[in-house]
């Protein structure tokens, strides 16, 4: 490949690769922040841009050196040009397969801290929270029908 194809081939190649990571930066960091647009969600998304980045710089400097020898100037680029963007195209979908394994695990996180939270009981004023002891005055608490007798709890 001539030295104006290489150089041509690696800036069109560095455009797209930012251009990229770029689109899969603010997609991702909106992507993995959710709706509660959580914390830490933005350097998340950097460190697995910068993995894509530099994957994607790496296929592209290997496309630059190795590949098949077309004849023609043209013809070469083009070809080198295609096979970049289909694996550039499957280096993104990792992309995206690794944002959307973490948006899980953060969900599933934030549902487990939300259940092991304590739960923070309020007391009403008149009502009892415990059950009197017998001889003892005060309402007894109100508990549901059983199935079978259509009325309180018998023991």
């Amino acid at each position: 490949m001539p030295d104006n194809d290489l150089t041509g081939f690696l800036i069109i190649g560095l455009v797209i690769v930012v251009a990229d990571g770029q689109v899969l930066y603010r997609g991702g960091r909106r992507y993995l922040s959710g709706p509660d647009d959580g914390d830490g969600t933005g350097s998340m998304a950097w460190l697995v841009v910068t993995v894509f980045h530099l994957v994607a710089f790496g296929v592209l400097a290997l496309l630059s050196v190795v590949g098949p020898q077309w004849s023609g100037s043209t013809a070469a680029l083009v070809g080198r040009l295609g096979v970049f963007l289909l694996l550039l195209a499957v280096v993104h979908v990792l992309t995206l397969t690794v944002l959307a394994r973490r948006r899980q695990d953060r969900i599933v996180e934030t549902h487990f801290q939300d259940r092991d939270a304590p739960e923070v009981v309020v007391e009403q004023p008149g009502r009892t929270t415990v059950t009197p002891v017998p001889g003892q005055d005060g309402p007894h608490p109100e508990v549901s029908p059983d199935l079978g007798h259509h009325g309180p709890y018998r023991t």
